[in-house]
């Protein structure tokens, strides 16, 4: 069957590596994709499938002969597996590497009848004709792949890899998908049908652009073998000096009365959205930006705390913008690694935008790509190739987020400039970037790593605050207490804020200090109230000083920034279980739920506080599903509640005496707020004053949030509570 479009010998490749079509899943999937093309594209359309059960040609076939006929179609599909990226694999070497070279215009094409090459005029990457851009291979995933099969692919693109998805997955299980899966087991939540579907739109995508780029530009031969187009400028015959016909001069007439209507028309154009249109069309543009961590395409895959280091400076010089929405890191990170489609990671991040892009190093020497993604409809706002001496780095930074935000109509309040300023050492700058990569990811002996980071960063330039505030938080990580570590490590913090006193992250952790060493919640709530004023949109600030403000009683604030900080770090588990206990302090419990459903979707960890709000918001039944789900300790506490609630007073008082045997001595806020809750404002008291009197951390941090647990409601009227709260150091509301 020929190509709809003609000198291609095929419309569709199918790559593959045999051994995944053991089970017939690549035969089924072309079998089900020809079907759904034949619903989809009015013409029959071509797939070439080689069914043999070898993995492609014989070591004694011509390959480069062979490739001729094989590699000649519209659009290449690899099916990418576990083992489709094997250098001695033929389906990635003679197929998907000689393709890409080929269509990218690397690798000369096979000529087709009178010397014209199938792939002439057309490239690897079509715009389609809602103006996005398409690439002609469409990769179909069937596994999870490695991080080093993902990176040889980007390589070989010279891109982010991104693929229609058919993998099933539960906890251990990475497979292909299967049209009888069920929806509900499978963690990606696709249908097999569906994702079929998405392929078929997307053959019909590329070949209708190919097709309407045809038709606008009809090629032809000239004596000479040159290709032209059949349409000749205006004046084009006369400016040769060749003599202009009567029929030649009609056409240039009729083509200088278009050009005139085309002028009327965008002169007309030009004016209404001059004078006439709505002034408020500018404020249309959505400035909510996400930046995703740069994919490092270096040949040797070290430099990918590099890539972390360009996506973070370029969110520190965005959010100098007094009108930008930027993502916090830690949301945006979030997708490091992942082949999300950006439409997806748009709504998750609650953003209009998208910058993504690449580095690849070499010696001093760096390559950057970066493209701004409209995650509606992904259009390529503007895209831009950087090649620069390392030393230009915070340059290259500067102009990518400048561009960004003229595209976006951004205002910034003082000059566009590097939150890092460019006087680092660039060793220091160096081992900070390892030291913030290995204290982001966190996996096993990831802290000590970055602890020996940072400690060297400030040997060889102690002049930034950052890198002092970051290492006094990974030594009291490290340390396992925050009393013992502070006291350890407080002068550090301390370096830190001396060298800038305006360090977001150096003045939380100096409130903290105030609130949980000091004791003096007055003081604390008065700095966080003065730090909102410093960085009022970073979520660190906005978290810390939501908790302080839900402790003291100040619901209403404690709410509103605890939303500015899940708005700005949607993907942040914390930003949500602080709103929601924010508004369970508030008595707004459906709220509450909502909220701490979400961090729980996040951490897929059950947490008691949810089973009990479903209590206090009067539905036990969730509350009993909820517990199921607990440890034991925590389902013992719930399960006092829970028969409080059931008007079980008997049943509540035998589960709260067992309780206090098992756990009053290390968690007696626990039995405080038990037995507030069942009324025994009595019981309740003695455990309060036993908070009062431990000096571990925890129950430190425990008795500042006595005036907030939803539980003791029933002790805030007893003048008790009020002198509890007056030694315990509370402030006046």
């Amino acid at each position: 069957m020929p190509s709809l479009i003609p000198k291609f010998e095929y419309d569709i490749f199918i790559s593959y590596r045999h051994n995944d079509n053991r089970s017939g899943w690549v035969t089924e999937f072309v079998k089900a994709l020809q079907e759904e093309l034949a619903a989809t594209i009015k013409e029959p359309v071509s797939v070439y499938f080689d069914s043999n059960p070898h993995d492609g040609l014989l070591e004694t076939h011509n390959v480069d002969k062979s490739l001729e006929g094989k590699l000649k179609c519209i659009i290449f599909i690899p099916i990418l597996s576990q083992t489709y990226c094997d250098p001695k694999s033929f389906a990635w070497q003679h197929e998907f590497v000689a393709f890409n070279k080929m269509a990218s215009g690397h690798l000369p094409s096979p000529e087709g009848e009178g010397g014209r090459r199938p792939d002439e005029g057309f490239g690897r990457d079509i715009k389609l004709s809602n103006g996005n851009v398409a690439s002609r291979i469409l990769p179909i995933k069937i596994h999870d792949l490695d991080a080093e099969d993902k990176s040889i692919i980007e390589n070989e693109i010279g891109g982010v890899l991104r693929a229609i998805e058919f993998i099933y997955k539960e906890p251990g299980v990475n497979r292909p998908l299967q049209s009888n899966d069920s929806l509900d087991k499978n963690h990606n939540k696709t249908i097999y049908r569906n994702q079929v579907n998405k392929v078929a739109n997307s053959i019909k995508e590329i070949i209708t652009a190919l097709k309407n780029r045809g038709t606008e530009t009809p090629r032809t031969r000239l004596p000479d073998g040159q290709a032209t187009t059949n349409y000749q400028p205006p004046f084009a015959e006369a400016s040769e000096g060749r003599p202009t016909t009567s029929s030649s001069k009609s056409k240039t007439k009729f083509i200088l009365a278009g050009a005139m209507t085309l002028l009327l028309i965008v002169a007309s154009y030009f004016l209404y959205t001059k004078f006439v249109s709505s002034p408020t069309q500018e404020t249309r543009i959505d400035k909510s930006i996400a930046v995703l961590p740069f994919v490092d395409m270096s040949s040797e895959h070290d430099q990918e705390y590099f890539g972390d280091g360009v996506s973070e400076e370029i969110i520190n010089v965005l959010v100098q913008s007094e009108d930008l929405k930027v993502i916090a890191r830690s949301s945006s990170f979030q997708f490091k690694g992942k082949n999300e489609d950006l439409k997806k990671i748009g709504q998750m991040l609650g953003v209009a935008n998208i910058l993504e892009g690449s580095i690849r190093k070499s010696d001093d020497k760096i390559r950057i790509t970066a493209q701004l993604i409209n995650t509606a409809n992904g259009i390529h706002l503007w895209s831009k190739t950087f090649d620069r001496s390392v030393k230009d780095i915070f340059a290259v930074q500067d102009e990518i987020a400048k561009t960004v935000a003229e595209e976006l109509k951004a205002t910034f309040k003082d000059p566009v400039h590097s939150a890092t300023d460019e006087n680092w050492n660039e060793e220091a700058k160096k081992e900070y970037q390892l030291g913030r990569y290995f204290f982001d990811r966190r996996a096993e002996n990831d802290m000590s790593l970055s602890i020996e980071h940072f400690r060297k960063s400030v040997q060889l330039d102690s002049s930034k605050a950052i890198v002092h505030t970051l290492l006094y938080q990974a030594l009291v990580n490290e340390s396992g207490s925050y009393l013992a570590g502070d006291s350890l490590y407080y002068p550090i913090l301390k370096k830190a804020l001396v060298l800038d006193s305006t360090q977001p992250e150096a003045l939380v952790f100096s409130a903290n200090r105030v609130l949980f060493i000091e004791k003096d919640m007055a003081k604390a709530m008065q700095q966080f109230e003065r730090y909102l004023k410093i960085s009022p949109r970073n979520p660190f600030v906005l978290r810390n000083a939501g908790r302080v403000f839900s402790m003291v009683g100040k619901s209403e604030e404690a709410i509103k920034v605890g939303k500015s900080a899940v708005e700005l770090d949607p993907m942040q588990t914390t930003s949500y279980e602080l709103l929601a206990y924010s508004l369970a302090s508030a008595e707004n419990y459906p709220e509450a739920i909502s909220y701490y459903r979400k961090a729980q979707e996040l951490s897929n960890v059950p947490n008691i506080n949810l089973a009990i709000w479903y209590v206090l918001n009067h539905e036990v039944d969730k509350a009993m599903q909820e517990n199921s789900k607990l440890t034991e300790k925590d389902r013992e506490f719930a399960e006092i509640i829970i028969a409080h609630e059931q008007k079980n007073t008997a049943k509540a008082s035998l589960l709260l005496d067992n309780y206090i045997k098992k756990n009053g001595e290390n968690y007696p806020m626990g039995c405080a707020q038990a037995a507030a809750f069942i009324g025994n404002k009595d019981l309740a008291f003695r455990w309060l004053e036993i908070c009062l009197q431990r000096k571990s951390s925890v129950l430190r941090g425990s008795i500042l949030n006595v005036k907030s647990y939803p539980l003791l409601k029933s002790l805030r009227d007893d003048p008790r509570f009020k002198e509890l709260l007056k030694r315990a150091n509370f402030p006046e509301i």
